[in-house]
C-alpha cells in the first residue's frame, strides 16, 4: 500500500511540474514594418527555423504592425511580403485581371537570408526596409 501511495505522489508531482511549464517556452514577436519610412499597409511576415528543424510561424502585417505568437526561441530566417497591384492585363478571352507584385525588395522574400534571434518571452523586432519603390514606375 505504501508503494502505491508513493507512486501516486510521484505521478502527481510530475503532472504538476509539467503543467507549470517545464516544457519548451514559446515566445511572442511583434513590431513594425516600414518601407522607405512609411508603414507597410498590408502584408505578411514568416519566421522559419534557421536550422530547418520545426515549423515556420507567421502573421499578417496591418498598418505597419504585426504580432506572431507561439514562436519557438532560436535563430529564425525572416521573410516579408507586401503585395500591391502593379497594373492590369487581358487574358486570351479578353478578361481583365490585376497583376500583383511585391512592394518590398526581393531580398526580403522567398530568397531571404535575413535572420533574427528569438528569445523567450515577448520581444520587439522592427524592420525598416528601403529600396526602389515599384509604385513609382
Amino acid at each position: 500500500m505504501r508503494r502505491v501511495a508513493s507512486m501516486t505522489w510521484m505521478v502527481a508531482t510530475v503532472a504538476i511540474v509539467a503543467a507549470l511549464g517545464c516544457g519548451p517556452t514559446m515566445s511572442t514577436v511583434s513590431g513594425t514594418v516600414t518601407f522607405n519610412g512609411e508603414p507597410v499597409a498590408k502584408g505578411a511576415i514568416s519566421l522559419f527555423p534557421a536550422d530547418g528543424k520545426g515549423a515556420p510561424v507567421g502573421g499578417l502585417i496591418t498598418d505597419g504592425r504585426y504580432t506572431i505568437t507561439g514562436v519557438a526561441p532560436g535563430e529564425k530566417i525572416v521573410q516579408l511580403s507586401a503585395p500591391i497591384v502593379a497594373g492590369t492585363r487581358k487574358d486570351d478571352y479578353g478578361n481583365v485581371t490585376q497583376v500583383a507584385e511585391d512592394l518590398l525588395p526581393a531580398a526580403w522574400g522567398r530568397a531571404s537570408q535575413k535572420k533574427i534571434t528569438v528569445t523567450a518571452g515577448s520581444m520587439t523586432e522592427n524592420f525598416e526596409i528601403t529600396g526602389p519603390d515599384p509604385r513609382n514606375k
